[in-house]
């Protein structure tokens, strides 16, 4: 398992749609998960993004399981820092 930390600061004037970070996620065969406060939110389902995820501060920290973890968390990490 690869843990991913994201600085979105830079994005601070826009939102981060979930859409977004749904069709990144579900590119990779990988498991994707957002660490948020004490659980950890599966970026692959819209449903649970929608109902369980709150983004507070300027860090995300995401966690890769599979054959593709370090692509997907770099891809992560390009398109969410810039």
């Amino acid at each position: 398992m690869l843990a991913k930390q994201v600085n979105i600061a830079t994005r601070s004037a826009r939102p981060l749609p979930i859409s977004y970070i749904i069709r990144i996620a579900q590119q990779f065969t990988c498991e994707v998960y957002i660490q948020d406060t004490d659980m950890r939110i599966n970026a692959k389902d819209y449903d649970q993004m929608k109902r369980d995820w709150n983004p507070q501060g300027n860090r995300l920290v995401f966690y890769l399981n599979g054959a593709d973890e370090v692509a997907a968390g770099d891809k992560l990490k390009k398109v969410l820092e810039n």
